[in-house]
């Protein structure tokens, strides 16, 4: 129970990663408040199993890229939980947009989603947690976009990367107050969504080209945020944490063996 009695917010909590961490905390002894934009009944299913746990829940549907509706949700929790220990910015959008096809419109949503977004939020929950003291741990969920990412994603990889720099900056202004900050950063995690969005999807299809030979899980994010949210992690604020097998460790390409490599070097095509 390494967050026993702790009260944690989720954003993006109702599917995918957000509802394996959400419960996860609720394993260690969190309450939790489980954020959605639009997943309810996913957001109300985690929120009833978290309560099965012994543990309070409470699911709230909140666009946290308006102002006035993170504001609303941060009074809902105070009023039902009295206090906030963690927030997990897991709330985001990662459409697939051609540059030279992109609308402002488009551009601004992404941004106003990911980026704004987990700014109001983590502003919202920090004012909360230097008035009632002790200290807190904001957590923020990135991408492996902030560092090399696909054709079409780069309003997404520019908020990734965004989120990578508000992690330390956002550490330096909360650490006086004892409130740590830190990106976990997922590699290829399999989540419900991809069924809908890449034909013939089979979850085990790029196994071969992880270097620990496998594709991730919501669990294994879990784990890393929980561990980041705990006092065994005390000691650590302002860092990315990579929870991706081995992925960005690599090279893009991926040789059969080393005498291709090999011949590589001396200049030869293989055949």
């Amino acid at each position: 129970m390494k967050l026993k009695d702790k009260v944690a917010l989720v954003t993006g909590g109702g599917r995918g990663i957000g509802r394996h961490i959400a419960l996860r905390l609720a394993d260690e002894g969190a309450d939790v408040l489980v954020n959605y934009a639009s997943s309810q009944a996913g957001a109300e299913d985690i929120a009833a199993q978290i309560r099965e746990k012994g543990r309070r829940a409470l699911a709230i549907r909140a666009n946290i890229a308006e102002r006035g509706a993170v504001d609303a949700m941060f009074e809902r929790l105070t009023a039902d939980f009295g206090r906030i220990d963690i927030l997990v910015n897991n709330s985001a959008i990662d459409p697939v947009i051609p540059f030279l096809d992109m609308s402002d419109e488009q551009w601004d949503r992404v941004i106003d989603i990911n980026l704004k977004g987990t700014y109001m939020c983590s502003q919202a929950a920090a004012r909360l947690m230097v008035a009632q003291g002790g200290g807190g741990a904001i957590i923020i969920i990135g991408s492996m976009h902030s560092m090399a990412t696909f054709p079409g994603m780069l309003a997404y990889a520019s908020t990734k990367g965004g989120l990578n720099a508000m992690t330390r900056a956002m550490a330096l202004d909360l650490a006086p107050h004892r409130i740590r900050v830190n990106c976990v950063i997922p590699g290829s995690i399999h989540v419900e969504k991809a069924y809908e969005v890449i034909p013939n999807y089979d979850p085990h299809m790029i196994d071969d080209q992880i270097a620990l030979g496998r594709i991730g899980y919501g669990p294994d994010i879990a784990a890393a945020v929980v561990f980041m949210a705990s006092a065994e992690a005390e000691y650590i604020t302002g860092t990315t944490l990579n929870v991706d097998g081995g992925v960005m460790a690599r090279m893009a390409l991926w040789f059969d063996d080393l005498q291709t490599v090999e011949r590589k070097v001396d200049g030869e095509q293989p055949s």
